[in-house]
């Protein structure tokens, strides 16, 4: 689990320890995560960007989850920001993880990635998405690209939750459900509970539906007649 001491990083470690696996969460500084291990997770300390860092932490994976943030909170200025972050996390993570069986990959995207109804992506739309952001949307954009160039051998999905997380999750909130972008917008500003997003990881590192793509992970009852949940593409 990489970037496991973040809010999303936690909540799938602990979805995952509840459900009786073994959880390793990576982060950058042991030192300030010791709490992961009151939740039965390893804990390793390596810089998800390095990938000389990673390969004996995910050598033997079976699951690996990118969680990864490059900040705890908006900076004041990106001055200075590597926008290719997530290409480099890509990178150390295709050369360490187990090719045979292919190690099943899931990373958390970011809702600005999305394409909504129109065709464009909701970073395009100022209405929805600060300007001021952009150099973090634009990082996270590489990612999926990243992905299909470099992660052929893997089995892997890039799961995007919508604008708004909440630690308890949306009060009308009854479960999830993975819809394939193009997004009614509306759609993409909804709210979801972190333990939500973390049971559809859970349930697509046990049992893989979906390969290879990007698919947003909604509140079942933001979704509308006209969306479905995307067929296996098995």
């Amino acid at each position: 689990m990489l970037g496991a001491g973040g809010r999303a990083g936690r909540a799938v470690s602990q979805e995952l320890v509840a459900r009786g696996h073994q959880v390793t969460g990576v982060v950058r500084d042991a030192r300030r995560h010791r709490s992961l291990g009151d939740l039965g997770v390893e804990v390793a300390e390596a810089d998800a960007t390095r990938g000389a860092d990673l390969g004996d932490v995910l050598r033997d994976a079976d699951v690996i989850v990118v969680a990864v943030t490059p900040f705890s909170a908006p900076p004041p200025s990106f001055d200075g920001f590597d926008e290719a972050f997530y290409e480099h996390i890509v990178a150390g993570v295709v050369g360490a993880a187990r090719k045979s069986p292919a190690t099943r990959l899931v990373t958390i995207g970011l809702f600005a990635t999305l394409t909504i109804a129109d065709g464009r992506t909701v970073m395009d739309d100022p209405a929805v998405f600060p300007p001021w952001l952009l150099p973090f949307a634009r990082a996270h954009a590489r990612e999926l690209p990243a992905l299909r160039r470099r992660a052929s051998d893997l089995d892997w999905l890039v799961v995007t939750p919508p604008a708004g997380l909440q630690a308890d999750g949306a009060a009308d909130a009854a479960g999830y459900v993975l819809v394939e972008p193009p997004l009614d917008r509306r759609l993409v500003e909804g709210v979801l509970g972190y333990d939500e997003l973390a049971r559809a990881i859970a349930d697509q590192a046990e049992t893989p539906t979906l390969h290879q793509t990007q698919v947003a992970v909604l509140p079942t009852p933001e979704v509308t007649a006209q969306e479905r949940q995307p067929e296996s593409s098995d």
